[in-house]
Formats: C-alpha cells, sequence, structure tokens
C-alpha cells in the first residue's frame, strides 16, 4: 500500500494552452463593416473577404479564428453588408436538411394544380435568399460588398460624373 509521500511525487496536471479564440458576434458584425466600408469595399471570394476580416479582428485579439459557415451566419442579417451567392446546379436525389447557406431550416415551397391538389416543387430557407428546385442549386461563390442601410448596394458617384456638364442650356 502506497504511503502519502509517494502521492506528493505524482506530476500536476498541465494546464492546456489556450489556441485559438472565437470571437463575439457583434465584434465580427463591427469588423466586417468597417472592412467593407475601408478602402477596398468588394471582396470577390469568401476566403478573401474572412482574411481581411480576420486582420482586423487579430488587431484586438492575435488569437481570434472564424470559420466560413458561422462568418456567413452571422453577416447575413447585418445592415451594409451584402452577401450575394452564386450557383451552380446538380441533379440530386437527396433531400436537403438543412440550408447550405446559413444552416437554417428549409420550408418546402408549394404549388396548386389545376385540379386542386398541391405539390411540393422545391425548398427554401427560412432566414437568407436560398431556394432549390429539383435541379440542386449548390453555393459556389460568395461576394461581399459593401450596401446601404437598407441593404441594397451603394452608389459610388465616379469622377467623371461629377465634373462634366449637364449639356443642357448652353451659351
Amino acid at each position: 500500500m502506497p504511503g502519502k509521500a509517494d502521492t506528493a511525487a505524482q506530476p500536476r496536471k498541465k494546464y492546456r494552452v489556450v489556441r485559438y479564440r472565437r470571437p463575439p458576434g457583434e465584434a465580427v458584425q463591427r469588423a466586417a463593416r468597417r472592412v467593407v466600408r475601408g478602402g477596398k469595399a468588394s471582396f470577390s471570394s469568401q476566403a478573401e473577404f474572412r482574411d481581411a476580416l480576420l486582420k482586423l479582428l487579430r488587431r484586438d485579439e492575435p488569437l481570434a479564428v472564424l470559420g466560413g459557415p458561422r462568418l456567413r451566419r452571422l453577416l447575413i442579417d447585418v445592415p451594409g453588408v451584402r452577401m450575394t451567392v452564386r450557383f451552380t446546379e446538380r441533379p440530386s436525389s437527396r433531400p436537403l436538411v438543412e440550408c447550405p447557406v446559413c444552416g437554417s431550416p428549409l420550408a418546402p415551397i408549394h404549388n396548386r394544380t389545376l385540379t386542386g391538389d398541391t405539390v411540393v416543387l422545391g425548398q427554401r430557407c427560412t432566414r437568407c435568399d436560398y431556394w432549390t428546385h429539383g435541379m440542386r442549386r449548390i453555393p459556389v461563390r460568395y461576394l461581399f460588398t459593401e450596401a446601404g442601410i437598407d441593404g441594397r448596394p451603394r452608389r459610388v458617384e465616379s469622377a467623371r460624373s461629377v465634373a462634366r456638364p449637364s449639356g443642357q442650356g448652353g451659351t
């Protein structure tokens, strides 16, 4: 039977070293608005936008990480940031359970036939603008741009249109 002296010699528990931190959702949304309002107002891929966003987030928290699905879920409802999705269509026999863009549940799209019956034509997301039908729509590219408060893209006046005279009247 071991004595008390033997238990004192056992090694202590090792504390885990923190390798990453998930930034809070509000911080990600604030940083995303700052990124699209900055020098480059549009990003042609999710990876490009995520890299720019992480560069800004890591100023405050060097261990910040952010994955693509969480980034999309957080930015769907953010005013000032527009996420546009490009799709490809492929045949699929397997039904979708959740939205491939944001992970929300899908609702069926119904249509009434001439005989009065209802037919399911496809599915639509309950949170974002995703929808699919017989040919499965698969997201292939996410574009991020600056949007106005109402969600529409902001118009940027070019220097040529501002400097050009109206051409009306004249002398």
